[in-house]
């Protein structure tokens, strides 16, 4: 127990995991060794999701962090003094990109900007089935609502900066949301969520928020795009073409399958090159 916050919620553990083995002694004799098993693994998830002390961060910490304070610097560089907006990230899970990116913030002097997280606090979609192949499923990286909140003040987060918006992109990335939130700006942004619906979704929230430059970054690239397979690359063209007027230029990225892109808005007419996603690199 820290500060009389559990590691996990007990409860919550007890009441997934009686359902999900009732399910499966319930019907055992007439369900398949698939069926046993698609079980086995929601009992498991169930349990990671409020677990802390057995999760692995999803991102390098070091590195994330050196290269969130890089894209700090760019927009400083290209911002002319101008107040930097907020830190969106879309497919929060445990919370250790938005970790790294609140000391990011407040290594640069930058404590005052909000850090706001969008996630199901239930994993991947159901469209992870059709859209991930082999490599994601429904309910995978998710991780309670509670835990995450729990993770982040473990990692030194001010959670009075820190807005966590719960449920799917369907429902949650509207018009109304911006509005709720009193979102003007966003001038960082994370698409970790993995599959390509999830992250244009995302991309298209954005748009108006984004002012005369913002830094994107996109954490699961690779693992689409080096396989030719739709992901987040095609979502980024899609937005790209869609909003001419945006300029992104590749920025050094953090993993070999992420990528960040320094993003101008009106860029092309001063000048600066207009990029197709196609055109990135790791860096």
């Amino acid at each position: 127990m820290i500060e009389g916050v559990l590691f996990f919620d007990e409860a919550s553990i007890l009441v997934d995991g009686f359902e999900a083995w009732g399910a499966v002694l319930g019907g055992s004799v007439r369900r398949s060794r698939e069926a046993l098993n698609v079980q086995v693994r929601r009992l498991k998830r169930a349990v990671k999701a409020r677990v802390l002390w057995r999760w692995a961060p999803l991102v390098p910490e070091d590195d994330f962090t050196a290269c969130c304070r890089q894209a700090i610097n760019e927009l400083k560089l290209r911002g002319s003094g101008r107040i930097i907006g907020d830190y969106l990230e879309f497919g929060v899970s445990r919370g250790t990109s938005l970790a790294c990116m609140h000391h990011a913030l407040a290594a640069e002097q930058l404590g005052d900007v909000r850090l706001i997280g969008f996630d199901s606090f239930e994993g991947l979609p159901p469209e992870a089935a059709e859209e991930g192949g082999s490599m994601w499923e429904p309910g995978a990286y998710g991780s309670a609502l509670g835990t995450t909140r729990t993770y982040l003040k473990r990692k030194g987060v001010d959670l009075r900066r820190v807005n966590l918006v719960k449920g799917w992109f369907k429902d949650t990335l509207t018009a109304q949301t911006r509005r709720a939130l009193k979102l003007e700006q966003a001038s960082l942004i994370m698409v970790d969520c993995d599959i390509y619906s999830a992250s244009r979704d995302a991309l298209f929230f954005c748009e108006p928020l984004i002012g005369d430059v913002a830094v994107i970054f996109f954490d699961d690239w690779g693992w689409r795009s080096d396989i030719g397979e739709i992901g987040q690359k095609e979502a980024f063209d899609e937005f790209l073409a869609a909003f001419p007027e945006l300029s992104a230029t590749p920025l050094p990225a953090y993993l070999p399958q992420a990528r960040v892109f320094l993003v101008t808005r009106g860029g092309a007419k001063h000048g600066e090159k207009r990029v197709t996603s196609a055109m990135a690199t790791p860096g």
